[in-house]
């Protein structure tokens, strides 16, 4: 598939991205915690995490992850990758960043369980928790290349180049490739844990025309 659109790409770490081409490349690449379904936005269902609770005070979120997900590279998705996710996008402070700002804490308590605490009651989290800013992110891929989830992060974080070349995520496509400006090429993730997607590979080209768009 050959998609034409017009790139507004400044970077391809979902904790900094807030663009169109980055979402949909977060999409493919990465999975979040919950989702729409494919049909509309009528019901939040889930992905990463395979039930949650609410508390009476609207104040606490406690999603168990499924167990069977694994990330790209083969390894388990967890709790702590969850959480270290969600933090890393707070701290980092680029464009997403506000939307975890009602995020009191985010701790995993065990390997498949994550517990979300708000400063606020907040009806909208997890619509939140779809955006692509909250992707969750291989902690030990992401860290070994420079990445951190620490308070600091913002002036400490340097895994963005790394993220700007490869993915770390558990999503049914993988990148392949990102020429700035170019084209973006991602391509079907073979370990996929779940049900592989049709189509092999989805170029993404930067056509800034309309009428070479079409």
């Amino acid at each position: 598939i050959v998609i034409g659109i017009t790139e507004d790409s400044t970077s391809l770490d979902p904790a900094r991205a807030y663009e169109t081409v980055p979402g949909i490349v977060a999409k493919a690449a990465y999975q979040t915690l919950v989702t729409f379904p494919d049909t509309g936005v009528e019901s939040i269902e889930p992905l990463l995490a395979e039930s949650w609770e609410i508390s009476e005070d609207g104040l606490t979120y406690t999603f168990t992850m499924r167990t069977d997900a694994t990330f790209a590279d083969g390894t388990p998705v967890t709790a702590a990758d969850a959480a270290f996710s969600i933090n890393r996008t707070k701290n980092i402070k680029g464009n997403p960043s506000f939307l975890a700002a009602n995020f009191a804490s985010v701790e995993a308590t065990d390997d498949s369980t994550l517990v979300l605490t708000l400063a606020e009651p907040d009806p909208a989290t997890l619509a939140k928790l779809i955006f692509p800013a909250f992707s969750v992110v291989s902690q030990a891929q992401v860290t070994a290349n420079g990445g951190t989830d620490a308070a600091d992060a913002d002036a400490t974080d340097t895994a963005e180049e790394w993220l700007n070349g490869t993915t770390a995520g558990s999503g049914p496509y993988v990148l392949e490739k990102w020429d700035r400006g170019v084209e973006t090429v991602l391509v079907r993730n073979e370990g996929y844990w779940g049900e592989a997607p049709p189509t092999e590979r989805v170029i993404i080209r930067n056509l800034p025309e309309a009428a070479a768009q079409k």
